[in-house]
């Protein structure tokens, strides 16, 4: 990973290289008599590295974060998260903060932004419990980590898309998961933010050794901060940190959306390849 001025840093990563998400051999359908949506998925995310996901619209990308999330159960294989199965975390659900992609919240619903952040705190006290003054404090904080903390009286849905999903990451990080997932959350952000966006996730992996898994399409953007990326359509084409991606990967990938998706991403990731070796 890089600092600020572009340097790759030193080896973070090697102190504790125990897999947050472990996926075996894994398959997924929606039924038995469909085609599997995902299939022959092997796929490691270990601690403290920031990831992207890429791929083109249709592969089951949102379908993989719903399998680790433990909202729907393989139809073959494992998915661990933690060292347990994905569907039975119990109590770690709370060490997994998820943003997805559209939010399911009542936007003309009369709640502050503050009040929405202090939503994530339910994960730790409990919907019945009241919220303390350091839960207002650690929400305060969080809010002005991510440049929203003068909105904290503005109803939610009078931000702009890009505020909210600000205002959703810092709710999401309330119970100050060990583990970040986000479902494309620059969709909707205009050019000029999505650096600000992606310098501020960053920021919680390098500063608080989050883990974390995105899901992205602006390669071009997300490659200058992530550790790691990994390309998905229906089965995992490629998990790699150093490997160049050039045409014969392309050929044996033998998938004319995926071809056409890498070919227009190429530059890119290869770039972020080189910056990586």
């Amino acid at each position: 990973m890089k600092d600020e001025g572009g340097t790759m840093k030193g080896a973070k990563h090697d102190a504790d290289t125990k897999p947050v998400i472990q996926v075996s051999d894994m398959s997924f359908s929606y039924a038995a008599d469909l085609e599997p949506t995902l299939y022959g998925i092997n796929f490691e995310l270990r601690r403290g590295v920031f990831l992207a996901l890429i791929g083109p619209n249709g592969g089951g990308k949102t379908t993989f974060l719903k399998l680790v999330l433990g909202e729907l159960l393989p139809s073959s294989g494992s998915v661990l998260v933690f060292g347990r199965p994905a569907s039975k975390l119990g109590r770690l659900r709370a060490k997994i903060g998820y943003v997805p992609q559209k939010a399911h919240f009542d936007l003309s619903f009369p709640a502050s932004t503050l009040d929405v952040v202090l939503m994530g705190s339910y994960f730790e006290t409990g919907l019945l419990h009241r919220i303390s003054k350091s839960q207002k404090e650690k929400a305060r904080k969080l809010m002005a980590r991510f440049g929203i903390a003068s909105l904290a009286k503005k109803q939610i849905g009078k931000l702009s898309y890009g505020q909210q999903q600000r205002a959703f990451i810092a709710r999401a990080l309330m119970p100050s998961p060990e583990l970040l997932i986000l479902d494309e959350p620059t969709v909707g952000i205009d050019t000029d933010g999505l650096a600000l966006f992606y310098k501020q996730v960053s920021q919680l992996n390098r500063e608080l050794g989050m883990t974390i898994l995105i899901v992205s399409h602006d390669i071009a953007q997300v490659a200058s901060y992530v550790d790691e990326i990994a390309c998905l359509f229906h089965t995992m084409h490629w998990h790699s940190r150093s490997e160049l991606i050039n045409e014969e990967v392309l050929q044996a990938a033998g998938v004319c959306e995926l071809d056409t998706y890498l070919k227009g991403h190429l530059k890119h990731i290869n770039e972020f390849h080189r910056e990586k070796k």
